[in-house]
């Protein structure tokens, strides 16, 4: 970045406003995508094309590379003159994404991917970089952007929600790491320009806050035709006002920006503010089919990802499919599919991409793991079966798997072994041949693999030895592990948890609310739930507790509890001396599991959800005793502090009043010095504290894409009053003291991120396990293992997630040949360079606080 110092001056004299034209495209948003093609390109393209070649001072900003990809495809003479005009300067590329990403909910990897993909198209078609991201309409900004924008080469960042402050409207963006980017907030949005009879108004309120003598207009909006008298009111606005106005380029603003980088203020943390912009926080629960499929296909991907790379050096096979499954991820990551914002037709093209997916990864996963475990083998053993470990340390976790065996082979399965290890199993369905062998069986057991690897057991038919310092008992209505204590009621199904006879939580609470919002907004005018499982709130409905029973195993208790909630029963009044005598309105029908594992500090719950109820929002609440008011959130290669109680906050004059109401990634954590809980979801990313309590948001159900017109068109929206049937999945961590020693963010991932089992033919012979990548220290977690994109290298992801600087060190299982550091993007960066040592499988580094570091090996 330029050093050069200057003052900062705002005479008339100084001041140059850039008009910058633009239309901000939506892949679906009210229309289908087809629709959006169609205007996008053979109106709006075809239009600005036109003016172009008639208006030699005219130009123009086209943001996201999907669609170019689909113009290319469809109109190749027509992208040959937009490729023309790009090459000249008089179109920019900005954003340069492949589509543009929602930054609060999908997962880190994701957004380097929608970048990469972009700018690679960006790069290959045009011949030129992408220095400005334009983050037009994504619903706020998580705070390791700045990072991740400059080591995917972005110089600039222009946004235009999120930002906390107004004034000044540029200011040096720092990242958790410490990174800097220069940021323009859009004050007016991107529609400041739009208006050109109010151009001296607006012009006058951007003046009033801008930091440097140029200001940004943007003269644009969502899917808009350019404006053909553009050119002629500037010329006469020029004759007349002795500011002048430049049809500009983003990077024709930010170049002049640059000149004043040491003046400009710095701000940090997020922009996650509704004060001067919507957010929409509560999208977080809107749709949430596509929250909890996003997640699915990004870890399962991930995970695939690792295996391909590591298959690679065995047998040299590496799907092409992986990059079509990447771009059918990087749809649902787009910033009004994953919040669930549009009409829903809309919503088909996503549901062809998950159908996509599933059938692909549920092919890939199964044979290349398999190609791995029989292409390494040295014949070391015999072996049943193999299980996986994606992630980059050892893990210790529940893994089921499906067994089929021929008759007489197999009579009973008590547990598995490798070598000394041996492993009790529990036996959760099976079937019988006539002669009692067991012709099918799942069994499920606490597996222990090596980081990045996998293990090769044999199944043993009976077992003497068991682990002496592990038990896990039920005593009237607690049930005790070696981690804690969980006591429940039969009668309600809640639970409550001790860490060393102190109550940690009580709760997996279901909280049925009252919703009269939109997919954009969470509305309720009551103040109070429809009903809570303990009785609270409106007093004609209730729940009804059907079936509850626990089942046993050695290594793991399950408690069922089956109920329904009606909205009305009766008698309603005096309740506390009349039991129900009628139930009426069944409109919910619930089966909750809690597992409690004999060797897992977790408690695991599958909530099964059947609603037919068309306006709710549905929670689940956990109670504590902490007194904190905050409480940290995963985000994308990190973690950072939020405030607690900001339900009750009503400040004046914001856009939209803060509602407490947050996504994060995988965990949220609620601690004090003493000891803490962490709530971890596998994709319900909504989540507020407040009053002491956790809420995790399963779902909401709505009827309107907008209910007052404001946040986009009153579409009815049947496909969003969830009547339907859902699994939901989460899980809490009581620990002592607070989320870094408790190593929290473990935990989270290891819930997200399973254990992987398949069947092995059981006359071959395996090697016992290997580990292919360990990542030491614990705070270091590996997020990528992928091939490099130039095909010369692997690439190794990985980022410091506690905040502290790292002595870091990666073993391979081999020595690499070569190492360096890369960006994001995967080019060599002299500014994020680091001084790496290698000894023999070992590449030792530095890694500063909350740092993501990218290395290019080559082995």
């Amino acid at each position: 970045m330029s050093k050069q110092k200057l003052s900062i001056t705002k005479n008339n004299e100084n001041l140059k406003i850039y008009l910058v034209p633009h239309t901000h495209y939506d892949a679906i948003w009210v229309f289908t995508k087809e629709d959006y093609f169609y205007i996008n390109i053979d109106l709006i393209l075809k239009k600005v094309v036109d003016l172009l070649e008639k208006k030699i001072d005219y130009k123009f900003l086209i943001e996201q590379t999907y669609l170019l990809e689909k113009l290319e495809e469809r109109y190749p003479e027509f992208f040959k003159k937009i490729t023309k005009y790009v090459k000249e300067k008089r179109i920019e590329i900005a954003d340069g994404e492949y589509l543009m990403a929602d930054t609060m909910l999908p997962q880190g990897e994701t957004l380097i991917r929608e970048i990469m993909f972009g700018k690679q198209f960006v790069k290959k078609k045009f011949g030129v970089d992408v220095p400005v991201m334009w983050q037009a309409d994504s619903f706020g900004l998580n705070a390791q952007l700045p990072q991740i924008y400059r080591k995917s080469g972005y110089k600039y960042l222009a946004f235009r929600r999120g930002c906390p402050e107004k004034k000044p409207s540029e200011f040096i963006w720092k990242g958790l790491d410490g990174t800097r980017i220069i940021s323009h907030f859009m004050p007016l949005g991107y529609r400041a320009g739009l208006n050109l009879s109010k151009l001296g108004e607006n012009y006058i309120k951007m003046k009033n806050v801008s930091a440097t003598d140029r200001i940004l207009m943007p003269c644009g909006s969502g899917v808009t035709m350019p404006q053909e008298e553009t050119v002629e009111v500037v010329k006469n606005w020029n004759k007349k006002n002795k500011t002048k106005i430049k049809i500009a380029t983003p990077s024709e603003f930010f170049k002049r920006v640059e000149k004043y980088e040491k003046k400009l203020k710095i701000r940090k943390g997020e922009m996650y503010s509704g004060k001067y912009s919507k957010i929409f926080p509560d999208v977080a629960s809107s749709r949430i089919w596509l929250k909890k499929n996003l997640r699915k296909y990004e870890t399962k991907l991930l995970g695939l990802e690792k295996f391909c790379t590591i298959n690679s050096f065995i047998d040299s096979y590496y799907p092409e499919e992986l990059r079509e499954c990447w771009k059918k991820v990087l749809f649902l990551g787009f910033h009004d599919v994953v919040p669930g914002t549009g009409m829903d037709e809309g919503y088909e093209e996503a549901k062809q991409h998950i159908g996509f997916l599933n059938t692909k990864i549920k092919y890939l996963i199964p044979s290349v793991l398999k190609s791995i475990v029989e292409n390494d083998s040295n014949n070391e053993t015999f072996g049943d079966l193999a299980v996986f470990n994606p992630l980059s340390w050892e893990v210790s976790n529940w893994v089921e798997v499906n067994l089929k065996f021929n008759k007489g082979q197999v009579f009973k399965i008590e547990g598995v072994k490798n070598r000394d290890e041996v492993r009790e199993v529990e036996v959760i369905r099976f079937a019988r041949y006539e002669d009692e062998s067991l012709k099918r069986v799942k069994i499920g057991f606490v597996a222990n693999v090596p980081p990045t690897g996998y293990k090769v057991y044999k199944i043993i038919e009976s077992i003497t030895k068991v682990e002496k310092n592990s038990f896990i008992k039920i005593i009237g209505n607690t049930i005790e592990n070696k981690f804690f204590k969980l006591r429940f009621s039969s009668d309600t199904g809640l639970i409550e948890v001790f860490k060393n006879n102190k109550r940690i939580c009580k709760g997996n609470e279901l909280v049925v609310e009252e919703e009269s919002g939109d997919l954009y907004y969470h509305r309720e005018r009551l103040g109070i739930p429809l009903k809570t499982e303990r009785g609270e709130g409106v007093k004609y409905g209730s729940f009804k507790v059907n079936n509850f029973w626990i089942d046993k195993s050695p290594l793991r208790r399950v408690i069922n509890i089956e109920s329904d909630y009606y909205s009305l029963r009766w008698p309603y009044r005096l309740t506390d001396k009349t039991n129900t005598k009628i139930w009426r309105q069944k409109f919910i029908k619930f089966k909750k599991k809690i597992i409690i594992y004999k060797d897992i500090p977790r408690i695991d719950f599958i909530t099964y959800v059947e609603n037919n109820h068309p306006m709710i929002r549905l929670r689940v609440k956990f109670d504590t005793n902490i007194k904190k008011t905050e409480y940290t959130c995963e985000t994308q290669f990190g973690a950072i502090k939020r405030k607690t109680n900001l339900y009750y906050l009503k400040p004046k004059g914001w856009v939209e009043e803060p509602s407490g109401i947050f996504p994060s990634l995988r965990w949220i954590d609620y601690s004090d010095k003493e000891e803490g809980l962490t709530l971890i979801n596998s994709g319900n990313p909504e989540n507020e504290v407040r009053d002491k309590t956790i809420y995790l948001t399963l779902m909401r159900s709505v009827e309107m894409l907008s209910s007052d017109g404001e946040s986009g068109p009153v579409i009815p929206v049947s496909y969003a009053r969830e009547i339907k049937k859902y699994n939901f999945t989460y899980s809490i961590y009581p620990h002592k003291k607070n989320w870094k020693k408790a190593n929290s963010y473990k935990q989270g991932y290891e819930f997200n991120y399973s254990l992987i089992a398949l069947q092995l033919q059981r006359k071959k012979k395996y090697k016992r396990e290997n580990s292919f990548l360990k990542v030491s220290p614990d705070n270091v977690i590996v997020t990528a293992l992928k091939k490099s994109e130039d095909e010369k290298g692997i690439i190794i992801r990985f980022y410091e997630v506690q905040g502290k600087k790292t002595e870091t060190t990666l073993t391979l299982f081999k020595k690499p040949e070569e190492v360096q550091v890369v960006n994001l993007i995967e080019e060599k960066d002299k500014e994020f360079d680091k001084k790496i040592e290698i000894k023999e499988n070992e590449i030792k580094l530095n890694t500063a606080p909350f740092e993501i570091v990218s290395l290019k090996v080559k082995l």
